[in-house]
């Protein structure tokens, strides 16, 4: 096998080669994640007929072609929406095909965060493959939740986890891979920046085009800290993310200027003025005192 052939098997995202000309068109290959992904092997892919795939995906291998969103099928007769990214590849001089890779992203767990988030407010939500593995992260909680300098993508889910919790959601993750249903779940963190949190987390299982579980979307819907003796500053960040604030929003809102509420959120104000407080709070919808155990008069 080339290094080409090794590097093309080993790519994460599906991708198949096209040629064509003018009396064909045909897949001439395809990597091991668009196999899984359409459910058929590499000879049935190559079998499909010409026309079919003239007819359906009006293919064109001369020219670049980005789709955001087109629905192509699995074996098992799935509908998955599908990302393209066609790109021509230069002509060989050894025939007439026209040839083009065409990498495709699976929308499916796109699609279910953005289903969960119609219902209800979604303060973090990704991607994990089977092996607990981060792939994707929409995360407008990084400030509160990590160091500055890491990031939870590409991390292992599990070490993100207390110690205690790693066999609950190690058995909760094999029930879903068996029922292929989604699961909810309360997990507490392990002490992230210093700072213990309980999550409310609904995680669902994504199918791939033989059947089986091959990664996980999920979303957190709450937040709270375990240790209710954490800094004012990083409970005015907690409820700013909850409630989808930004501290340019939360200073238009209330009047307040932007770099008061950023010392708020820094702690380099510890005490707030009462009027100070009582605005914020008000506009995150909570009791000062779910913020600020003192203010000044």
């Amino acid at each position: 096998m080339s290094i080409y052939s090794q590097i093309f098997q080993l790519m994460h995202q599906p991708m198949i080669i096209l040629r064509q000309n003018e009396r064909e068109v045909a897949i001439e290959d395809a990597n091991n994640a668009f196999i899984r992904l359409s459910g058929y092997t590499l000879k049935e892919l190559k079998s499909k007929k010409s026309q079919h795939l003239l007819q359906k995906y009006k293919i064109d291998n001369s020219r670049q072609v980005v789709k955001s969103e087109v629905v192509i099928y699995t074996k098992q007769k799935r509908q998955i929406s599908v990302r393209i990214d066609q790109q021509p590849l230069p002509n060989s001089s050894e025939d007439n095909f026209c040839r083009a890779y065409i990498i495709f992203e699976d929308l499916t767990p796109y699609k279910w965060i953005e289903q969960q988030a119609e219902r209800n407010k979604v303060i973090l939500s990704g991607i994990v493959d089977r092996n607990q593995h981060v792939r994707f992260l929409r995360d407008n909680l990084a400030p509160l939740l990590f160091e500055p300098d890491r990031k939870m993508q590409d991390e292992t889910l599990l070490q993100f986890l207390d110690d205690t919790e790693q066999v609950k959601i190690m058995k909760i993750i094999q029930e879903a891979y068996l029922l292929k249903k989604e699961r909810s779940l309360l997990l507490k963190t392990s002490k992230l920046s210093g700072i213990e949190l309980e999550l409310s987390v609904t995680f669902a299982p994504i199918i791939d085009g033989f059947g089986e579980v091959f990664e996980f979307a999920f979303v957190i819907w709450d937040l709270r800290p375990v240790d209710n003796q954490i800094d004012a500053s990083v409970k005015l960040r907690i409820w700013m993310a909850k409630r989808d604030i930004t501290a340019g929003h939360l200073s238009s809102l209330t009047g307040i200027s932007i770099q008061t509420i950023s010392k708020l959120r820094n702690g380099k104000i510890l005490k707030p003025q009462r009027l100070t407080a009582e605005l914020i709070a008000s506009e995150l919808q909570v009791e000062v005192h779910a913020i600020w155990s003192e203010v000044r008069k």
